[in-house]
């Protein structure tokens, strides 16, 4: 056994399928530890945001805070909902639209992103502010915020682990498995805010409203990215 052979030891290497890139992990870190913040200390906060968009009873809770989109654990609950969804949107570009995130780097697109949705999160309330200015809804418009706000949060819970399997794993079909989870959130965040305006007499402004605020966008920046 210890005489010359003809056997060679082969080099091995990770697949760079599997291999982490250090950029992504890092954002995943970031992510756990705001999202650990969070639980640890905002958790009745936070189990009543997640269940308010289902359940009336919830939501009505969730009013009673007061000003719940305005406080310290909103800010923390916002900046890893932008961020989770960032990271999603980014981590699909590369693996379907690759032409929209190939000129940047990885770490520079989710600051690219995470600005562009910053500012049409924040043009979307000022839209919604104007929308009840002109209409007289201001009761309406807190409700319509705090369903987003609570839709993002449910779909940004979902999608954090989601997106951990499928940078580790390459198991793309959970993208569908994502798409379903977010097209179930929509419609109910819909159901909810239309009966809150049909109940109010404003259903067709509202449905101008969600056309023109909520749908067009993303259909414009979905070309965009195409085009690129």
């Amino acid at each position: 056994m210890f005489t010359r052979h003809w056997l060679s030891v082969a080099q091995f290497q990770w697949d760079s399928v599997v291999q982490p890139n250090n950029w992504i992990t890092l954002v995943f870190c970031v992510l756990l530890l705001l999202l650990t913040v969070i639980f640890v200390t905002f958790r009745r906060k936070l189990f009543l945001i997640c269940r308010a968009l289902f359940s009336q009873r919830h939501f009505s809770l969730v009013q009673r805070e007061g000003k719940v989109l305005e406080d310290r654990s909103s800010l923390y609950l916002l900046i890893f909902d932008l961020l989770t969804i960032t990271t999603g949107l980014v981590m699909f570009c590369g693996a379907y639209i690759p032409n929209a995130v190939a000129k940047f780097p990885f770490i520079a697109n989710i600051g690219i992103f995470f600005g562009v949705l910053l500012a049409a999160y924040t043009l979307k309330l000022l839209g919604n502010e104007l929308y009840a200015s002109l209409y007289g809804r201001a009761k309406e418009r807190v409700a319509i915020n705090q369903y987003k706000f609570c839709m993002m949060t449910d779909l940004s819970i979902i999608m954090f682990p989601l997106l951990v399997v499928i940078q580790f794993t390459q198991l793309r079909f959970l993208y569908y498995v994502l798409a379903v989870v977010i097209g179930i959130l929509i419609v109910t965040w819909f159901y909810r805010v239309m009966k809150i305006n049909f109940t109010a007499g404003r259903g067709f402004h509202f449905f101008l409203y969600f056309c023109t605020l909520e749908i067009l966008p993303w259909l414009v920046a979905l070309k965009v990215m195409l085009i690129i």
